[in-house]
């Protein structure tokens, strides 16, 4: 076993000690100035010490148990083929060896290289409006697409609408878990997790097998901010579990971004308060490309791609004017006022298919006409480009309306 297997089996083995964390595991290896000098020192001097610098009691422990288990969790995890980096590792994400209490270990299933310092994370409710949505869907798919990490994670709502935005464009995602990696939660997200690992990345702080509690997703949430140079929230009301990413992201120096909203609406009154902080709304993503374009451009994919999709590789300078704010906001006021009219008109119907609108609904009508649809019979009747319908298509499969067979074909699942 090589010195680096040493440490993190020796950072394990310290998470197995009652009360025991990050902050506490600081501590000791600065009091003992090495991870493994702290396991050169005898049980019951240990247990004093804990006891005397966190002021609470220990129960009794045996560094020899606690190393078992340590080296157990390690063999659960090659089995699940679940990678651990410890915090001295150079793959160790960098923006998040920067905050202030980063996981000194550090799950992982998927590709590490996910985890550039290129990150923004896109978080909000799990019950949010479809204006939501499909935005944080839309900037997630353009993020994704400039080789820019998409960090949310992968709850219902918002987080869910991220990475599939991002899988749709490149898979440029990394989903934060508050249990262990092994474990789909809620399950209704496996096969976003199974594109993730394949593609994408899972982390986690929680070792295989831990459940999933609501004390542990308050806690992750550092991760996800951490991960990031900025945190998208897209929508919250005043209460909403989801300002708790941002209070961290805050306390992290980390830019705050908003997405538009009717301030009007109690779903968005989360977003009003961040505003009112200094918060800038994102309108369009040049919004945020414009103040990190010179941070990001140290990626040569990132330039790469900006050279593809934007003119001579220049973000146009658009602006958060007051009068772009206007225009997106009373936007969406439309669209809250059509939606309550649509759902009155088909509130009394029997609904046969699935409730899609627009080009999800374009694109379903003609597949489900046929046994089996080619792509490109799809993008010639639909006359979109094909990017636009790979997206749609995309997001149409995981949701489990269609689904993809041998040489690109499509048939309905519904």
């Amino acid at each position: 076993m090589n010195k680096n297997d040493n440490i993190k089996t020796y950072l394990i083995a310290l998470n197995q000690i009652e009360k025991i964390g990050d902050r506490r595991i600081y501590e000791l290896i600065k009091h003992y100035e090495s991870v493994e000098s702290i396991f050169e020192e005898k049980e019951k001097n240990l247990k004093e010490l804990i006891e005397k610098k966190f002021k609470f009691k220990v129960n009794d422990f045996s560094k020899n148990e606690i190393l078992d288990k340590a080296e157990n969790i390690i063999k659960k995890s090659k089995e699940y083929e679940i990678g651990i980096l410890s915090l001295f590792d150079k793959e160790y994400p960098f923006n998040l060896k920067q905050i202030d209490n980063p996981p000194y270990i550090l799950y992982y299933k998927g590709d590490l290289k996910k985890l550039r310092r290129n990150s923004v994370s896109i978080v909000g409710t799990r019950n949010p409006t479809k204006e939501s949505k499909k935005y944080a869907f839309d900037i997630a798919s353009k993020l994704s697409a400039l080789n820019i990490t998409v960090v949310s994670g992968m709850a219902k709502g918002i987080d869910k609408e991220a990475h599939l935005g991002a899988i749709s464009s490149l898979v440029n995602t990394a989903a934060v878990l508050g249990n262990g990696i092994d474990i789909v939660y809620p399950s209704e997200n496996v096969k976003v997790y199974n594109k993730l690992i394949e593609s994408g990345i899972v982390i986690s702080e929680f070792e295989v097998g831990r459940k999933p509690d609501r004390m542990n997703f308050p806690r992750r949430n550092r991760i996800i901010s951490g991960l990031s140079y900025a945190t998208i929230m897209v929508e919250a009301s005043s209460k909403s579990g989801a300002l708790i990413t941002v209070d961290y992201a805050l306390n992290q120096g980390r830019e705050v971004y908003i997405a538009p909203y009717d301030e009007k609406l109690k779903e968005y009154f989360g977003n009003h308060k961040l505003y009112k902080e200094g918060a800038k709304i994102i309108n369009d993503i040049t919004d945020i490309l414009e103040d990190f374009d010179s941070i990001f451009s140290n990626d040569d994919d990132y330039l790469k791609m900006k050279l593809k999709y934007f003119e001579g590789g220049n973000i146009p300078n658009k602006g958060d004017s007051e009068e772009n704010k206007i225009i997106k906001t009373q936007k969406i006021k439309e669209n809250n006022k059509e939606n309550k009219t649509i759902r009155k008109i088909t509130e009394n119907k029997k609904i046969e298919k699935p409730n899609l609108e627009g080009d999800e609904a374009k694109l379903y009508d003609i597949i489900s006409k046929n046994d089996k649809v080619h792509i490109d019979d799809i993008i010639e009747k639909t006359e979109m480009k094909t990017q636009v319908v790979t997206s749609l298509l995309m997001r149409l499969e995981i949701n489990g309306f269609i689904k993809q067979t041998a040489g690109k074909y499509y048939t309905a699942l519904l």
